[in-house]
C-alpha cells in the first residue's frame, strides 16, 4: 500500500473514531438527563468525568486493562430508595452489533458484582435501538449471563475454556440476572414524555421538605 494511501486509511480511522466516541458520550449524558428527568434517579458519575472514572472502573478478574461503565449514580423513593445502579448507553440508529457487545457487558456486571456487591443494586443498559428481538426474555435471564461469562472466561473468570464451567459461579450469575434492566428510548419520548423542569423542581421541593421534617 502506498504511503499516501496508508496515511489517508489512519487518518479516517482515527476520525471515525473520535466520532463514535463524541457519539458515546452524548449517549452517556442524555441518558443521564433522562434518568434524572424522571425524579427518580441521582447521576453523578458520568465518563470520562475524573471524578466519576474510579467510580465506575473495575478490573478484570483475569488480569490486563480494566474496564468501566458509562454512567452511575443511586436511584431515589419507594423500595429502591439508596439502591446504586451502573449503566451502559448505546446511542445507536439500529440494532448495530449490540447483541455482542451486550455479552461482554453481562460479563462485566459479574465481575463488578463479584468484586464490589455493596456498589452492584442494578445494572442498566440504555439504548435507543431496540436488538435480539426474537430473543428479548433471555437477554436478562440466569443462562444468558452464564453464557455471557463463559465466552469471556479468561478476563471474567481467568481461566481458560476447559476450566471455566467448574469456576464460574451459579448463584452470582442469578444474582446479576435479577438486578438487569433494559431500557429502550427514543428522541421524541426523551423530549416528550418526561416531566418539564418545573415539575421537577416542584417535587425535588416537596423531597426536600418532608426529608427536613424527619
Amino acid at each position: 500500500m502506498p504511503d499516501a494511501c496508508r496515511r489517508l486509511r489512519i487518518i479516517i480511522v482515527k476520525v471515525e473514531g473520535e466520532a463514535a466516541h463524541a457519539k458515546g458520550a452524548d449517549g452517556a449524558l442524555r441518558a443521564k438527563r433522562w434518568l434524572e428527568a424522571t425524579t427518580r434517579a441521582s447521576v453523578p458519575w458520568v465518563n470520562p468525568d475524573s471524578v466519576a472514572r474510579p467510580k465506575l472502573s473495575f478490573p478484570w478478574i483475569g488480569g490486563g486493562k480494566s474496564f468501566s461503565f458509562d454512567l452511575g449514580g443511586t436511584l431515589l423513593g419507594g423500595d429502591i430508595e439508596g439502591q446504586e445502579f451502573l449503566a451502559e448507553s448505546k446511542k445507536y440508529e439500529n440494532a448495530f452489533h449490540q447483541n455482542s457487545m451486550y455479552n461482554e457487558y453481562l460479563a462485566k456486571c459479574y465481575v463488578a458484582r463479584k468484586l464490589r456487591p455493596d456498589r452492584c443494586d442494578n445494572f442498566m443498559w440504555i439504548t435507543w435501538s431496540a436488538f435480539a428481538t426474537t430473543t428479548w426474555a433471555d437477554l436478562v435471564s440466569v443462562d444468558r449471563v452464564r453464557r455471557s461469562v463463559l465466552k469471556e472466561c479468561k478476563r471474567a473468570l481467568g481461566v481458560g475454556k476447559a476450566d471455566a464451567a467448574t469456576e464460574i459461579d451459579d448463584a452470582l450469575c442469578k444474582e446479576v440476572a435479577g438486578r438487569l434492566w433494559i431500557i429502550v428510548l427514543s428522541d421524541r419520548q426523551e423530549k416528550h414524555l418526561v416531566l418539564s423542569p418545573e415539575h421537577q423542581g416542584l417535587i425535588r421541593k416537596h423531597v426536600t421538605e418532608e426529608a427536613a421534617k424527619t
